[in-house]
């Protein structure tokens, strides 16, 4: 079975801080924070667990959506989104890209980005607004690529920044592209302060008649410490 190669372009970006308010939480602020960055598991590693621990064959997809992978950052983006850029040997990652590498290095399972063919604004705000258009309108931006052999897994651990109290619409776009009858899906949600908000309510309203598990939340300021919650998940999951 192919394997799905991440390409991690140049830098380790990390959003700021966060509002204490719960409703400002549940939009703007989670949309910031669940694109949090660290160095926690390259690319490198995760590629060699996976090699050691599958042998090259899995039935278990690691479908993953994060701003990282889906913008253009301009030069210039720690200004314009009032970070701080982080660069360590040239790796650029978004949490949800760690997260997908610790189940990678679980699971020895197949990664995959849900990548857009139109890329998110560089700018923060531009970014919130065109997220909560999408939404609005129930849009289904087109993805740009897409996974082989689909019908060969059986579990999809899927994983997603809450945008918004919800999924972004391209994971939305990602469900609708493939017949996941028979499949078990684990959702994963990154968030900053409401948790899981109504993610697991959408994806069965896409998918009603699919196996969705309870889903774990993870908040982006912890995913450096959240292997070990994600591992007990996984397994507890897959039996």
């Amino acid at each position: 079975m192919k394997k799905f190669a991440v390409l991690i372009s140049a830098a380790v970006f990390m959003l700021s801080g966060c509002s204490g308010n719960e409703s400002s939480l549940s939009e703007e602020d989670t949309l910031t924070q669940t694109e949090t960055v660290s160095e926690i598991l390259t690319a490198e590693e995760s590629a060699s667990a996976s090699d050691t621990e599958n042998n090259g064959e899995s039935n278990i997809l690691i479908a993953y959506f994060s701003r990282v992978g889906n913008t253009d950052f301009e030069a210039d983006v720690d200004a314009v989104t009032s970070a701080s850029i982080n660069i360590d040997n040239g790796a650029f990652a978004g949490n949800a890209e760690i997260l997908a590498g610790y189940v990678n290095d679980i699971t020895g399972g197949d990664t995959f980005l849900i990548e857009t063919v139109e890329k998110y604004p560089s700018d923060y705000r531009e970014t919130t607004d065109m997220a909560a258009d999408e939404q609005k309108a129930e849009a289904r931006p087109e993805l740009a690529s897409s996974v082989e052999n689909f019908e060969d897994y059986d579990t999809v651990v899927l994983i997603y920044p809450n945008w918004w109290g919800t999924i972004p619409m391209p994971v939305a776009t990602f469900l609708e592209s493939y017949d996941f009858t028979g499949k078990t899906i684990l959702p994963i949600c990154t968030h900053e302060g409401s948790a899981m908000g109504s993610s697991e309510s959408k994806i069965a309203e896409i998918l009603p008649d699919v196996n969705i598990k309870s889903g774990l939340s993870v908040r982006g300021g912890s995913v450096k410490n959240a292997r070990s919650e994600v591992e007990e998940y996984i397994k507890s999951n897959l039996g």
